[in-house]
Formats: structure tokens, sequence, C-alpha cells
């Protein structure tokens, strides 16, 4: 997931694809960057989801225990609640999905390789 400082926008993202809603978006954004919390500006420029929508489904996802709201001096910022068993679910859905995804890749990749390599041969 997350390696230091790095935040991560990855294209394809567990949940969206099976979901395929900003909603899915945002939360594929949490579990890949569970390390950090951001605002609503930031939510919205990495994960790609305008302004707007994000204010709209922030708010859900805080009473469905699912981020918590951090209120500050100046800023409210958000980050996954780590602690929720439907996060962990969702956490290890994703991981695993991820699995998979570098897992048939790596296949399809090695699959290739052997074609281009018969090819030569012939």
């Amino acid at each position: 997931m997350s390696k230091g400082n790095e935040i991560y926008k990855i294209k394809n993202r567990p949940l969206e694809r099976i979901f395929q809603n900003n909603i899915a978006r945002i939360l594929d954004f949490f579990i890949i960057n569970q390390n950090f919390n951001f605002s609503s500006t930031e939510i919205s420029e990495i994960s790609e989801v305008p302004l707007r929508t994000v204010q709209r489904i922030i708010p859900q996802l805080v009473e469905k225990e699912i981020i918590n709201e951090i209120k500050t001096n100046k800023r409210r910022v958000y980050e996954l609640n780590k602690y929720s068993e439907l996060v962990e679910i969702l956490n290890h859905y994703s991981i695993s999905t991820m699995n998979s995804f570098i897992k048939n890749s790596s296949i399809q990749d090695k699959n290739k390789n052997e074609i281009l390599l018969n090819r030569i041969v012939e």
C-alpha cells in the first residue's frame, strides 16, 4: 500500500471495479492511503472525485464509522477508521483483489513473453 510518505493514486481500484461509483472510489482511496489523513479538497484532488461529491459522501462514511473526522484548529481532516470491523473486511478484500490483479498480470506478461520467444525461435 503506502510506503513512507507516498500517497497513491491507482487506476485499477478494487471496490470501484465492482460498484463503479464515487463512494467506492473514495473508499479505495482511504484503504490504499490508510496511514494518512486528508481534507475534503485533498480527497477530491487525489481521488479525482468532484469536491461537491466528496462533501456529500464524507458525512455518510463518518456516520457509518468507516472514516473518522478529526477537527483541528482551522480545518477538518478525515482518516480511515482502522478499528472498524467493516473497514477490516473491506481492507482484506482490497488487498486480496490487488494481489489477484498482480498475479494475473504476471501470468499474462509471462504468456506474452513465451509467445514472443516462440516467434523468435520459429
